[in-house]
């Protein structure tokens, strides 16, 4: 499996594969304006809690983000799973899988990350977007939206046309819209707060104290579990007999 490109371009229920293309385009670019994205990116990202819209194709779904110093998780109502990432010191990362509707959670530890070689970009996860991307995309007007200035971004990548109205305080997008040959993704932001709702669908300790906990590091021996064949076959792993 892929860990990789399944909880940081997939995070969203969706095949992005815009995101990864734009890496490959950002050495074809030459230098950028000083207020640029690219001159924020090394400032701390702050904590904050959002709520989107999700339509792909489709697929229509609510979708959540909340985003802590050292901790990232997200929710999607369609799917009825949340995922959270947690730094555990400058190169440690632990991620959970958790599956509402099967009541279980699928825990990736430090030492499995590495070994999958799945590392995440902790940019791109907490902003949804990578500096990157908006590097590889050309930088428009702006406007005032949710309290603070939003610069619209826009370009031809991969044979998909995208647009982004992009918060430069937040550093989410209030609208990123994906059109390709055979896809139709538009996210838009409709709630940003610096504490979430309580009402909001975070896995909490409590929520999920009775789900079953399963490490990753044993699919392998649990291919006879449904929950874990299933998981495995959605993740495109194979294992071999």
């Amino acid at each position: 499996m892929n860990l990789k490109k399944t909880v940081i371009l997939g995070c969203l229920g969706l095949g992005l594969s815009v995101m990864a293309t734009a890496q490959a385009h950002e050495a074809h670019h030459g230098h950028q304006p000083a207020d640029s994205a690219s001159s924020t990116a090394g400032q701390p990202l702050k904590p904050l809690a959002a709520r989107f819209d999700l339509s792909n194709n489709k697929l229509r779904t609510e979708w959540y983000l909340w985003r802590d110093a050292d901790a990232v998780e997200t929710a999607d109502l369609a799917t009825g799973q949340n995922n959270i990432w947690e730094r555990q010191g400058k190169n440690d990362y632990s991620y959970r899988r958790v599956f509402h509707r099967d009541q279980r959670v699928v825990e990736y530890t430090p030492g499995e990350i590495r070994t999958r070689n799945a590392e995440p970009d902790w940019v791109k996860l907490a902003s949804v977007v990578s500096p990157e991307l908006l590097d590889s995309l050309k930088r428009g007007p702006s406007r005032m939206q949710f309290g603070q200035r939003a610069v619209r971004y826009s370009g031809i990548l991969n044979g998909q046309k995208i647009e982004l109205w992009w918060l430069e305080q937040a550093r989410l997008p209030a609208r990123l819209q994906i059109i390709g040959p055979q896809q139709r993704m538009e996210l838009s932001l409709k709630e940003i707060h610096t504490e979430a709702p309580a009402t909001w669908p975070r896995a909490t300790d409590e929520r999920i104290a009775s789900y079953g906990k399963i490490d990753a590091s044993d699919f392998g021996d649990m291919e006879s579990d449904p929950f874990v064949a299933r998981v495995m076959q959605q993740d495109g792993h194979h294992h071999a007999h």
